[in-house]
């Protein structure tokens, strides 16, 4: 259960509840936004059977209604925010890190079909999956990663670094400067 109390923190800092009740939160959290799919998710993966028994049936409408397509296979570390509803695709046999956050629209998944790269990618910790953005093969999404809006990622992608484009390029973040204001990024 400590994914779930960190995916309902995080939800709570991003929808800036923290000066609300604990009811108040919980309605607003379950009744206003995508934490119902999670909160079912993690309930559909728990360990206790009686409780996994109990939630299946409500997990299965709730991905069929809301468009988001989590296994019960998958393992998602703690943290996982989905923003909006709808579109998200992800492979049960893909790994993905902590504090994971994907938007609408996003596939992860193998290449499949006749392609020799049938594995599946590894996704790492603090990484934000933008809108529409395509996730494919035996593949590695280093840490702190951003994959920008419609981006098609076939490639590994090192840590600290933003992806965009179709395909993918790679941009690498620097560190900045004390008497740096702007962020700069450096064309791989």
């Amino acid at each position: 259960m400590d994914e779930l109390k960190q995916d309902y923190s995080v939800y709570v800092v991003e929808h800036e509840l923290e000066q609300y009740s604990l009811i108040k939160r919980w309605l607003w959290l379950l009744l206003r936004s995508t934490f119902i799919i999670v909160l079912f998710y993690r309930l559909a993966t728990h360990k206790n059977p009686l409780i996994k028994l109990l939630s299946i049936p409500f997990y299965k409408v709730i991905r069929i209604v809301s468009g988001v397509q989590i296994p019960r296979a998958a393992k998602i570390g703690k943290g996982l925010f989905l923003p909006h509803f709808g579109n998200i695709v992800l492979n049960k046999k893909a790994h993905y890190g902590d504090d994971l956050t994907i938007y609408h629209g996003v596939t992860v998944g193998a290449k499949g079909g006749a392609s020799s790269d049938a594995g599946v990618p590894v996704i790492g910790n603090k990484v934000r999956l933008s809108t529409g953005a395509v996730v494919l093969g035996n593949i590695s999404i280093g840490n702190n990663v951003t994959v920008g809006a419609g981006a098609v990622v076939v490639k590994d992608v090192p840590e600290s670094a933003v992806a965009v484009g179709n395909p993918a390029r790679i941009l690498v973040r620097e560190a900045k400067s004390a008497n740096e204001s702007s962020d700069s990024v450096d064309q791989k």
